[in-house]
């Protein structure tokens, strides 16, 4: 691919990833000047991106998992620290290596949602992944702008039957399971392609998201900690907590908010019922094996009684995003929508910076 290709390819991304980091940096300039001003409580830190989950990571980064073990840190997959570890293990190599991977996510997203839906979708779907309120995970120093670029490519590469392509494939996802556990659900694209083709070759690239998890699960074990324990410790109570089915978890948020007259599990109740009608939308318009790991997506992320940080989880099915960017719309109903987001992503923002919601 020549310069002039790659940057027309490219440069359609660059505004709604600049708007993104535009929204959530002036969050973030809120919250520390509210910080300033005393107005939060006491005990909150001073605002900064390596709140929450990025702590975690920024430690693993510099000190490896010893630094984070007994915080229950296991539970972080290893590539992104690992990666940023290479490149110096600095706050600068942390957010930068997640501000490329963003960047280079929305680029690859683009190209999937030309070949699954059509043009006006592709120019749709960036702003839609850039604004959504799980965006603040990609400005952050998070995992998922590595996950989602590792997923994207996977998703791409395996629509071509090239030896090459497929090896592509099967190495993303490895990777990409070594990122999120969540990884391991690409094994369904790959199983509705070996159906569809009757290909032995994709059906060896498919084992890679299964060995990328197996992998870190080995050297958990190896290391001296349990073999299941970066699953298992997600679902202690004071984190995710034990898995419920998503019928539950939708009538416990449901009765939060109803009941409770809580606000945070009414706006993920909000953002899940619009994943779901999503999710059928998806199933129509997509091609079947994104389709369903997008669905899949979406239902792992609904299999906690405690909701907190659906809207972060949403990222990963990113093809219900080219679901919403395929509906009917006019260029006003979009503005609207656009901003509606921005708005959201900036309410988002603010909260998990004043730590008033987990993002």
């Amino acid at each position: 691919m020549n310069a002039r290709r790659l940057w027309r390819e490219a440069s359609p991304a660059l505004l709604p990833w600049a708007a993104s980091r535009v929204v959530v940096l002036g969050a973030l300039g809120t919250a520390r000047f509210l910080h300033n001003e005393g107005k939060l409580a006491a005990a909150v830190a001073p605002p900064s991106l390596f709140e929450w989950d990025a702590s975690f990571y920024r430690s693993i980064a510099r000190h490896g998992y010893a630094s984070v073990a007994a915080n229950d840190g296991l539970r972080f997959f290893p590539l992104y620290p690992l990666v940023a570890r290479l490149l110096g293990g600095s706050d600068l190599a942390l957010l930068g290596l997640a501000s490329f991977c963003t960047f280079a996510f929305l680029v690859v997203l683009r190209v999937l949602a030309r070949e699954w839906v059509d043009d006006r979708a592709a120019e749709r779907v960036v702003w839609l992944a850039a604004l959504g309120p799980g965006a603040l995970a990609t400005v952050m120093g998070y995992a998922e702008p590595l996950y989602l670029l590792l997923a994207a490519v996977c998703l791409l590469a395996l629509r071509r039957s090239t030896h090459a392509a497929l090896a592509v494939a099967g190495v993303a996802a490895a990777l990409a399971a070594l990122t999120r556990p969540v990884g391991v659900l690409l094994v369904i694209v790959f199983a509705v392609e070996l159906v569809r083709r009757r290909d032995w070759r994709v059906g060896a690239a498919g084992v890679g998201a299964p060995l990328g998890l197996l992998a870190f699960l080995w050297w958990s074990r190896t290391a001296g900690y349990g073999f299941t324990d970066p699953l298992r410790l997600q679902s202690k109570e004071n984190l995710r907590g034990k898995l419920v089915d998503p019928v539950r978890a939708l009538l416990g948020a449901a009765k939060d908010t109803l009941v409770d007259h809580r606000i945070g599990p009414g706006m993920h109740l909000v953002w899940a019922l619009a994943a779901l009608a999503l999710c059928v939308v998806a199933l129509r318009r997509l091609p079947l094996g994104p389709a369903l790991y997008g669905a899949l997506a979406v239902l792992v992320a609904l299999t906690s009684r405690n909701l907190d940080s659906f809207e972060r989880y949403l990222l990963a099915a990113f093809p219900v995003l080219v679901a919403a960017a395929a509906l009917r719309s006019t260029r006003d109903s979009d503005r609207v929508v656009l901003a509606l987001l921005g708005a959201a992503l900036t309410a988002t923002s603010i909260l998990a910076f004043t730590a008033a919601a987990i993002p």
